[in-house]
């Protein structure tokens, strides 16, 4: 009865492929020693940067406001950016045809991305603060010690370990599932976006109708093919008729 329970548990573990697409991990909930750790983790790195010069959340947005890089304009263009996003999302929901549907995904693609660079104006800055560069070592700390085999075992012994991971494409995967994991996202939520949703609805009728196209070329390639492959009757000379000069 207990290996079924551990059976179920580990069936419960969120997974993720690697890098390489092939080898399978898994993220354990982290343990009350992990949490502590990594608050502990967290508190460290905060004050060596506050010692060492580095701006603290309060600050940065002191600097950005003095500089007039955030501020009501800011914010005002970032609401209508938002809301140029809402609409278009709303437009793709009711969207009827194929084609409605394609040229909106795309709108909607571009004004999301366009309200990200907005707002990297903030959170470009905002990533170098004490604030921040505590809290990516704490994801760290988490993501060193909850990252598991199938076997249950850990990826890394400790913390130290994974700051010397050679690979980097798995120490940054795991860290960003983790990140997704902590805060209840999935591991796809990008394709579950509208428009990523629309796209791929766009594309699946693509490939039908080419599938469909690509049906009729071949049934009249057959038709064809039957009509050459039908014998050839050759119809008889008429004899020539031969008249007696008088």
């Amino acid at each position: 009865m207990a290996d079924i329970i551990e059976e179920k548990k580990k069936d419960e573990r969120r997974r993720f492929l690697g890098p390489d697409g092939e080898i399978e991990y898994f993220i354990a909930a982290p343990s009350a020693e992990d949490v502590r750790g990594a608050d502990w983790q967290y508190s460290k790195i905060y004050t060596r940067s506050l010692t060492e010069g580095i701006t603290t959340n309060a600050e940065m947005m002191d600097i950005l406001m003095r500089r007039g890089i955030i501020g009501p304009e800011f914010e005002q263009r970032a609401n209508e950016l938002a809301k140029i996003l809402t609409d278009r999302v709303i437009a793709l929901e009711n969207a009827k045809s194929i084609e409605e549907k394609r040229e909106l995904a795309i709108e909607v693609a571009q004004a999301r991305e366009e309200l990200f660079q907005w707002n990297q104006r903030l959170n470009g800055p905002m990533s170098n603060t004490c604030e921040q560069m505590a809290d990516d070592s704490r994801l760290e700390y988490l993501t060193s010690g909850i990252i598991q085999k199938e076997d249950g075992s850990r990826v890394w012994g400790s913390y130290d370990t994974f700051l010397k991971e050679k690979s980097q494409a798995l120490a940054l995967r795991s860290r960003f599932e983790v990140m997704l994991f902590l805060q209840g996202l999935e591991s796809d939520f990008l394709d579950r976006t509208p428009e990523a949703m629309a796209m791929k609805e766009v594309e699946e009728d693509v490939i039908e109708k080419a599938q469909e196209a690509m049906k009729a070329v071949q049934a009249i390639m057959a038709e064809e093919a039957a009509e050459e492959a039908k014998p050839v009757i050759e119809s008889k000379p008429k004899k020539k008729r031969i008249t007696k000069k008088k």
